[in-house]
This record gives structure tokens, C-alpha cells and sequence, in this order.
């Protein structure tokens, strides 16, 4: 049991934290019911209000208007500091267009900046690709919430559709792409029009299931592997993370209290979107002592998203990515909260992260290796369609969410050869971006001699 000193503050605490979620609903509930004035007091177009643009310094309108590059610079510190990272990358189309997320959802912002206006808001996965669609033991669907935001949805049906068109090119099936997108938009539109909507797993999920295996103490200690030195101490990493666990204990007070005794911690080095977030993983007791019974949380820094100028939620909030999941996900998290603290030595400022369970077989998707055939690919694309079908207008407004999915059918409708020549377009240009960053990134590798 919590002592009363501490149960008092984590009740103003969670109000505190609830006021706040409702004020952030009902923003975004404004946003939805009534479309901003694209009229300035002078009559001329108000683009800030139109898109919600940060009041930070922009291009100029008719610079940003004609196209967004996709490219970047392989010149980059982390690169230096991650060789691996940067192979990745150099692999394949894929790995780049992962890399560039929050570049590519500003070229969406750019490209449909003349209809946000009526185009509607709505929850956003805000990655959504294939290589994020994971299969663990408890559920299946897009995942790894860590750009989740609110905003136009063509921002997650866009990046999904590219995805299909790269990952058709890898496994030579280029002429399955536009297919391939009509199943992920059929899956999208039946949720749509049925948000009780259920339908079974693919078949490539239950055959990646059957390869689980029973042995907990095995699959403990492959996740311990993952577990990198700290670069502090346990007992300064402990007493960072106190703010974590007052808030399970006040949100599971039927678990015993040794439930979140840290066992082990180390951070976290995996990913390619996400390569140069700080990631912690750490162990704890779990609902016994056995160690069989362990779990494994995963905190990862929140990302400040204001580089994306059209979403609604930019800040590095760290209700932004729970609520978001808890709307999205086939399965929401275990055990999500959050921590506020500066952990590391040289922070000059306190980092927000967010916390959940990490699944014991976790397994996602490969562009290269886990589709046998085709028709892999045309049941995942329809199961992550059906995913986000329902997720955008969950939990928007209850009242209002008949009409959401009635605009966000007539958007998809209206908008359906915008959408396939952007997902052409924005393929074309990541590739292009990408042969340009290999080029450059071989040149520097090879170094002035290069002969």
C-alpha cells in the first residue's frame, strides 16, 4: 500500500492528467466539427489557420506549395555515431523512407495543403507502414506509437500506400502495387461503414505465431540481449522512473507491491525510424517471484512533431502517444504511463518519455522476407485498412462520430485519384531521394582520394 503522502498527490495527479486529456479532446473535437476560416481579417487566405502551421519561420508559400524534397543529408552526427544505421538505410528504398517519416508527412502537408480545410482530422498512427505492422502473442496490427497524433488522415493513408508501392518493387510484383492499395482502401471504407467491424487474422499472422515458443525462461533472456549498459547507475535509473511507478500503483492496486521491483535495465539500440530516440527496456518482478513470471517495459522518449506543420498535436506530450494507442491499436498496452526527468549526463533539459509493456514474442513485419506471395501482402494491407478504418474516428465524439465516418467516406471517394497520383508521386521521389542519399553517403564513405 501507498502511504497517504503519496496517494495524495497521485489523486491531484491523475485529475490533473484528466482535465488535461479533456481539454485536448475538445480542442480537437473543434477542429473536426468546425473547419478553420481560410479568410484573413484583410480577405486574404489565412494558410496558419487553414493548416494549423506552427508560428515558426516557413518557406515561402509558393516554394512550399510546388514540392516538399524528401531529401537529407547523409552528413549527419548520428550517422558517425550509428555505421549500422546507416547500412540499413543505404539497403533499399524501404529503409530510407523509414528514416525520413516526419519529412514525408510534412511533403503530405504541402501537397494537400489547399484542401485541409474540409479534409477531415482524425486519430493518426503516424508511421503507418508496413514494416510497423507486428504480431505478438496478444494481438496484431500497426504499431510502435511513437509518431501517433492527431490530424488529416491522408497523412497515414498516403505513407501506407507508399509503403505497398516499395515493398511490391522489392519483391518484384511492381504491377501488384495499385491492387494492393485497393485492398488496404476496401479494408479502410468496410470500417467505415461498420465500426463493430471484426474480421480473422491473415494467414501470415498464424503462421508466424506458430513459431512462438512456450519457453518463458528463453524468451527472457533474448530480451535481456537487447538490454545495453545504462551509462548510470541502477539506483539513479530506479529513482527516475519513481514518477512510472506511482502511477501503476495507483492504477493496479491489486497487484502485489513487489509487481514493478526492478530486476534489470539497460537501454534499448534497435530501430530505424526511431535509431536515435533514447530507448530504455527494464525488467521487473511481475506477479511472483519466479522469475518466469518477469515483465518487460519499454520507455521511449516522446517525439516533438513540429516540423509536421498540418497535425494537430505537435508537442512532446506524454499523453499524446498513450492516448493515441489506446484509440488505434487493435490491442492497446499493458502498463503505459510515462516518466519526466533528465537521466542522462549532458541533458540540459528534462525528457519525456512513455512506458508499456514489451510483448513477449514481438515479431514484425519484413518487406523482404515475410511475404511468401501476393496475396500476403493484399490480406495485411486490408487488416492494417480495417485497423485505421476504425481507429480515426474512435473515441472522437460519440454524438459526432456517425458523421466523421460519413465524411471520412466521402473524403476517401472524392479524393481516391489525388491519392493514388500521390502515392505514385511520393514512391518516384522516394526512390530518387534515396539514390541520391546513397550516391552522396558512398562518395563521403570513399573520402577525397577516391579514385
Amino acid at each position: 500500500m501507498l502511504p497517504s503522502n503519496v496517494k495524495q498527490p497521485m489523486r491531484l495527479f491523475s485529475s490533473s492528467l484528466c482535465v488535461l486529456l479533456q481539454l485536448v479532446l475538445c480542442a480537437a473535437i473543434l477542429a473536426l466539427l468546425f473547419p478553420a476560416d481560410t479568410s484573413s481579417a484583410d480577405g486574404s487566405p489565412s494558410h496558419s489557420r487553414k493548416t494549423g502551421l506552427s508560428s515558426r519561420p516557413s518557406a515561402p508559400l509558393a516554394k512550399r506549395k510546388s514540392q516538399q524534397s524528401l531529401i537529407i543529408s547523409p552528413d549527419l552526427d548520428e550517422f558517425s555515431q550509428n555505421p549500422k544505421l546507416l547500412d540499413r538505410i543505404l539497403r533499399e528504398p524501404h529503409g530510407y523512407f523509414r528514416f525520413i517519416n516526419e519529412t514525408f508527412a510534412e511533403a503530405v502537408c504541402v501537397r494537400f495543403r489547399d484542401d485541409l480545410g474540409w479534409i477531415p482530422n482524425g486519430n493518426l498512427q503516424g508511421d503507418a507502414h508496413l514494416e510497423n505492422y507486428a504480431i505478438t502473442e496478444q494481438g496484431r496490427g500497426l504499431t510502435d506509437f511513437d509518431d501517433a497524433t492527431m490530424g488529416p488522415v491522408v497523412l497515414d493513408l498516403v505513407r501506407f500506400g507508399v509503403s505497398i508501392h516499395l515493398a511490391c518493387r522489392t519483391n518484384g510484383w511492381k504491377e501488384e502495387a495499385g491492387p494492393v492499395v485497393d485492398s488496404f482502401l476496401s479494408g479502410y471504407r468496410a470500417a467505415l461503414e461498420d465500426p463493430g467491424l471484426t474480421i480473422p487474422a491473415p494467414e501470415l499472422v498464424s503462421r508466424i505465431r506458430a513459431r512462438f515458443t512456450a519457453d518463458r525462461a528463453h524468451t527472457l533472456a533474448a530480451q535481456e540481449t537487447l538490454m545495453k549498459p545504462l551509462g548510470v547507475s541502477r539506483e539513479n535509473f530506479t529513482r527516475g522512473i519513481e514518477q512510472f511507478l506511482d502511477q501503476m500503483a495507483e492504477q493496479y492496486p491489486e497487484l502485489p507491491p513487489h509487481f514493478f521491483e526492478i530486476k534489470n535495465a539497460g537501454r534499448l539500440k534497435i530501430g530505424i525510424g526511431s535509431a536515435l530516440d533514447e530507448k530504455y527496456l527494464f525488467e521487473v518482478q511481475g506477479p511472483t517471484k519466479a522469475r518466469k513470471d518477469n515483465v518487460v517495459l519499454e520507455m521511449k522518449e516522446v517525439r516533438d512533431l513540429h516540423q509536421i506543420s498540418c497535425i494537430l498535436l505537435r508537442e512532446a506530450s506524454p499523453n499524446r502517444p498513450i492516448l493515441m494507442q489506446a484509440r488505434l491499436a487493435y490491442q492497446p498496452y499493458r502498463y503505459a504511463g510515462f516518466v519526466i526527468f533528465a537521466l542522462r549526463k549532458g541533458d540540459e533539459r528534462d525528457k519525456t518519455f512513455w512506458v508499456h509493456e514489451w510483448a513477449d514474442h514481438y515479431h514484425e513485419l519484413s518487406i523482404r522476407t515475410s511475404f511468401q506471395t501476393p496475396a500476403d501482402l493484399h490480406d495485411i494491407a486490408h487488416d492494417a485498412g480495417v485497423q485505421l478504418g476504425l481507429g480515426h474516428p474512435k473515441s472522437i465524439a460519440d454524438s459526432y462520430s456517425d458523421h466523421l465516418r460519413g465524411r471520412l467516406l466521402i473524403t476517401v471517394a472524392e479524393l481516391q485519384e489525388r491519392l493514388d497520383r500521390s502515392i505514385s508521386d511520393l514512391t518516384q521521389q522516394t526512390i530518387a531521394a534515396w539514390k541520391q542519399f546513397r550516391v552522396e553517403a558512398t562518395t563521403r564513405k570513399a573520402g577525397p582520394n577516391r579514385k
